[in-house]
């Protein structure tokens, strides 16, 4: 059960009613999430701002995205995360079998790329001060700096999410079969 008061639409300031609902639509349903958020207009409408930008921006892959998000959130034992983001990883054609060894040294179906997002996702979420020159000359093999800050700032935000939503008991979302399916139908 939450930490929080149940949202409350009917005292919410009209600004941040909007933005909620902006949000609900364009960063996703994830009603119990941005609730949690709205008790904090600024940090909603920025944080989930900055996560929309990103999502428009497409400055990475989806399934590279998805693998560092999910290895981020399975590094740090993070189940609201695990449970959103193992979904959208199958939908970017991740077998379950890669899922469920995403952590571990050799994962089929992976290639050279999708294991240097992997080895880096762990990396920031676990010992970020051990990152070597090697990691970060691989990674421009394939990303400018710019990407390569979007990806650390999306992968250090699985750990600030994961840290919010358990000292909050923020409730699981029931909702990512119905966002793929909405998403597959567009």
């Amino acid at each position: 059960m939450s930490r929080l008061t149940p949202l409350d639409r009917q005292h919410l300031e009209p600004a941040t009613a909007h933005t909620l609902d902006r949000l609900l639509t364009d960063y996703g349903p994830y009603a119990s999430l941005l609730g949690a958020f709205a008790h904090r207009p600024p940090a909603l409408e920025h944080l989930f701002g900055y996560l929309v930008q990103s999502k428009r921006d497409a400055l990475i892959s989806p399934r590279h995205l998805e693998i560092a998000l999910l290895t981020a959130s399975k590094a740090h034992a993070c189940h609201y995360c695990i449970v959103l983001h193992e979904p959208k990883l199958a939908a970017q054609g991740i077998s379950q079998e890669a899922i469920e060894h995403l952590l571990d040294e050799h994962v089929p179906g992976l290639d050279e790329q999708d294991l240097l997002v992997r080895d880096y996702a762990r990396l920031v979420t676990l010992t970020p001060d051990r990152i070597g020159d090697d990691v970060h000359r691989r990674l421009r093999e394939y990303y400018s700096e710019e990407q390569v800050v979007e990806l650390t700032i999306r992968i250090a935000l699985c750990s600030f999410f994961k840290r919010f939503n358990e000292a909050l008991e923020v409730p699981n979302e029931d909702i990512v079969a119905a966002e793929l399916h909405t998403a597959a139908a567009v």
